[in-house]
């Protein structure tokens, strides 16, 4: 039940007007139901391993708090070995569903490469030995497994540090199954969550009309702008025919705009459909296109996936602190390479990742160079300065994207050669004014960088979404009107999964 389908936006109004008329657990038990429908419309049968899932950590979860809370001489061992079987657990499952097959494929082809060297070293010793095929086993990745899988880490997490738990399974259910953000997040922290699930904004016209301005303005990015452009990406992403120059750059900075107004789209309707219930979910895009060095970017985009990462895996490992610059580099390109990794299942999402390390290293040791020379750092705060590092910052966000898009490295790599084969002719251009992109996403970003520079909001449009005052009444019917006219005479035949559903 995707988000732009007709199936949703029937099922939302009907889930927000039973829940405002209902109270206590009533109202939980009908998130709950709500959210299991919306996962389960799916895959039916894994429902059984969110909710298996669910029940086995709010148990260890509980188990492990008392354990915290023992006596320090008793405590120890039970805790330490709690806390690691539900990271087992938990990082176990994600493993098998998703990484089981790539994984056997990988020792197939180390064994395979291994025999190969032996065999012109050796020939009469491994001459027996046959190549190992390795078995692919048909494991149908559950959806949004890498987002709640991540919630649970959390959640151990934070009660081995002596948070405190859950005490009620139904609210826990809630936080586990919460449809708005089930599928592509935000990631969310539970004690923030379970604070809003207990106390909820107030119905008013003002949440009612912020939250509906969010969900349009996603419907719109989503429908009237990511959509059409992923449409004429697809095809010079999915072969490998060589593409000449414009072709190349047009696809490549269309999936820059696609990958954002894709996924923004998605928070936005989720953060839109869960303020309907008077839930506040955490922002997870800043302008991340207007960030002036890698360490920037990542603080505006996925921001709750970064921050995960930072909390629980950064600084864990170490961090920024000072045991000397390996281990720092050590600390960022691991992060980086689990990030990339997180996202999906193959060595360009790997080799992504790693980019994104030796980025961030390369960004840290800038950074602390023009530290040493205070002179130095504070010319370059001019805006020419800025202007080129936000420019340099988004070319090297828009190579990697096309390792991040392509199906494999060898598409990626037919991609960035075509951005320097200069010749041929561009036979994208009929598609894109095919799908009236050009105007379309001119309004988006022109109002957009309006309202940046105007009313310092992170989003276009958002003071739109303010209490009602004066003329606010026609301005939102104006642009809500225009937006879904818009959005309705550029939709697809059907409704297109979102990007990020796949990891």
């Amino acid at each position: 039940m995707i988000f732009t389908s007709i199936q949703y936006l029937l099922f939302l109004p009907l889930v927000v007007i039973l829940y405002w008329r209902t109270r206590g657990s009533a109202r939980y038990w009908l998130l709950i139901l709500a959210s299991y429908y919306f996962y389960m419309s799916w895959f039916p049968v894994y429902g059984l391993l969110l909710f298996a899932l669910t029940a086995v950590n709010w148990i260890l979860g509980e188990l492990l708090h008392v354990s915290v809370k023992a006596p320090r001489g008793r405590r120890s061992a039970r805790t330490k070995w709690l806390f690691g079987a539900g990271l087992a657990l938990n990082l176990g499952c994600l493993f098998y569903y998703k990484y089981t097959n790539f994984a056997l494929q990988c020792i197939a082809d180390l064994f395979n490469s291994c025999l190969a060297a032996l065999h012109l070293a050796l020939p009469a010793i491994t001459s027996g030995i046959q190549p190992w095929d390795a078995p692919i086993f048909n494991i149908i990745l559950p959806l949004a497994i890498s987002f709640f899988v991540f919630e649970f880490v959390h959640y151990l997490i934070d009660i081995y540090k002596g948070d405190k738990t859950v005490k009620s399974f139904t609210q826990f259910m809630v936080f586990a199954s919460f449809f708005p953000s089930q599928i592509a997040g935000p990631i969310k922290r539970y004690q923030d969550f379970i604070a809003r699930l207990n106390e909820p904004e107030p119905w008013s016209s003002a949440l009612f009309f912020e939250a509906i301005g969010l969900f349009v303005q996603g419907l719109f990015k989503k429908v009237a702008i990511a959509d059409p452009i992923g449409s004429f990406i697809y095809y010079p992403f999915g072969n490998l025919l060589p593409l000449s120059a414009a072709d190349a750059w047009l696809v490549s900075i269309g999936f820059v705009i696609q990958v954002y107004c894709d996924f923004s789209a998605y928070t936005d309707m989720a953060r839109g459909s869960a303020l309907l219930l008077g839930i506040r979910l955490p922002e997870n895009f800043n302008l991340p296109y207007l960030s002036r060095d890698l360490s920037e970017f990542w603080r505006r985009w996925h921001m709750s996936l970064s921050f995960w990462l930072r909390d629980y895996l950064y600084i864990p490992m170490g961090g920024s602190r000072k045991k000397g610059f390996l281990v720092n580099w050590r600390n960022l390109f691991v992060t980086m390479v689990a990030c990339g990794l997180w996202h999906g299942v193959g060595w360009h999402y790997a080799i992504f990742g790693a980019l994104q390390g030796i980025g961030m290293i390369v960004n840290r040791e800038w950074r602390l160079f023009l530290h040493k020379f205070g002179g130095l750092e504070n010319k370059l705060q001019a805006p020419p300065f800025q202007w080129l590092a936000t420019f340099i910052t988004m070319l090297f966000i828009m190579l990697t994207f096309i390792i991040f898009r392509a199906p494999d490295m060898p598409h990626a790599l037919n991609v960035l050669a075509g951005l320097v084969h200069f010749g041929g002719e561009c036979t994208l251009t009929e598609l894109i004014y095919k799908h009236a992109l050009i105007p379309i996403i001119s309004v988006y970003f022109i109002g957009w960088l309006i309202t940046e520079f105007l009313k310092k909001d992170p989003e276009p449009f958002r003071f739109l979404r303010n209490p009602l005052s004066g003329y606010a009444y026609p301005l939102k019917l104006a642009i809500w009107t225009s937006a879904i006219i818009i959005t309705v005479a550029a939709r697809p035949l059907q409704a297109v999964p979102f990007v990020y559903f796949q990891f």
